[in-house]
C-alpha cells in the first residue's frame, strides 16, 4: 500500500515533481509567474528547466530549476526552497550568476536585464501569514531603493489567505490533482499521475537528478529517492494494465536491476 501510495503524494512544491511539471511547459511558467510577480501583462519568450549557467573554471555551478526570458530579455528564475532552512546568500549566488550569464563580453553594463529571483518556501521563517516578501536593495539611510534591476521574492508557500497567493500555494502544496483549483496546474498533475506517458516523463526526470546527485557528491540520498520514485512508477504502469516486461522496458530499468525491482514490488 504504501507503494502504491507514493506516487499520489507528489506535490508540485516537490522539486522532483515540479521539474516534471514545468519541463517544455512555457505557457505554464508564464501563468504562474504572472501571478507570483504581480505582472499580469508578462510574455515568455522562452522557458527552461534545469538551466545550467556558465560559470568560470573551479567554480560551483548553479542550475536553475524554473527559468524564463521575457521579450524584452528580462529573466525570471522560479526556484523551490524545502525546509525551513533559509541561506539567504545561495540566492545572492544565483542571482550573481544570472548577471553574469545575461551579459556578453565586451556589452555595457546598462544592458543588464531586470531579474527577477522567485524563491518558493515550503515553510517560511517568519511565519505563515505574509504572503509575498519583495526584496530590493535600497540605502540604508534613508530607505531610497538603488533601482538596479534587481528583484527577490520570497513566496510562503504556507501562505493560506483568500487571494490569488493563497489559493495558488494551497494547489502548489495539494497532492490531488482533482483538489487543485488553478486549470492549468490541475490539468498538468492530472497527466503526470494519471497517464501513462505522463508517468513515464516524470520518472525519467527523478532519474536525471540521480545524475545530477552523482556529481554533486549526494549519491546515497539521491539514488534512494531514485529507487523509491521508480517502485512508485512501476507499480502505477503494472496496475494500469502494462505488462511488467513493457514496463521495465519504458522505464529502461537495467536487466540486471529488474529482479530487485520485481521483488519490490511483491513487498
Amino acid at each position: 500500500m504504501r507503494d502504491r501510495e507514493r506516487l499520489a503524494r507528489f506535490r508540485l512544491i516537490d522539486d522532483t515533481f515540479m521539474r516534471a511539471a514545468f519541463r517544455d511547459q512555457l505557457p505554464l511558467a508564464q501563468h504562474v509567474l504572472r501571478k507570483l510577480t504581480g505582472i499580469p501583462t508578462l510574455v515568455l519568450a522562452e522557458s527552461e528547466t534545469q538551466r545550467d549557467l556558465n560559470r568560470a573554471t573551479g567554480s560551483r555551478g548553479v542550475v536553475l530549476d524554473v527559468y524564463g526570458e521575457d521579450e524584452s530579455g528580462n529573466q525570471y528564475d522560479l526556484e523551490i526552497q524545502t525546509g525551513s532552512n533559509l541561506n539567504p546568500r545561495r540566492f545572492r549566488y544565483y542571482g550573481s550568476a544570472m548577471d553574469i550569464d545575461s551579459l556578453p563580453a565586451g556589452a555595457p553594463y546598462d544592458d543588464l536585464p531586470e531579474r527577477w529571483l522567485v524563491v518558493l518556501l515550503e515553510r517560511d521563517p517568519e511565519g505563515p501569514d505574509r504572503p509575498v516578501r519583495h526584496y530590493r536593495a535600497s540605502a540604508l539611510d534613508d530607505g531610497r531603493v538603488l533601482e538596479d534591476g534587481a528583484h527577490l521574492l520570497y513566496v510562503n508557500a504556507s501562505y493560506r489567505g483568500e487571494d490569488e497567493i493563497g489559493a495558488l500555494m494551497m494547489d502548489f502544496c495539494q497532492s490531488d490533482p482533482g483538489l487543485i483549483t488553478d486549470g492549468m496546474l490541475r490539468e498538468r498533475v492530472q497527466y503526470l499521475k494519471t497517464n501513462d506517458e505522463g508517468v513515464l516523463e516524470m520518472c525519467k526526470i527523478s532519474d536525471e537528478i540521480r545524475e545530477e546527485g552523482r556529481e554533486e557528491g549526494l549519491e546515497e540520498g539521491r539514488e534512494e529517492g531514485r529507487e523509491e520514485t521508480m517502485v512508485a512508477c512501476l507499480r502505477s504502469l503494472v496496475r494500469s494494465g502494462m505488462p511488467m516486461a513493457e514496463a521495465f522496458a519504458r522505464l529502461e530499468v537495467p536487466v540486471g536491476e529488474r529482479a530487485h525491482y520485481e521483488a519490490a514490488l511483491g513487498d
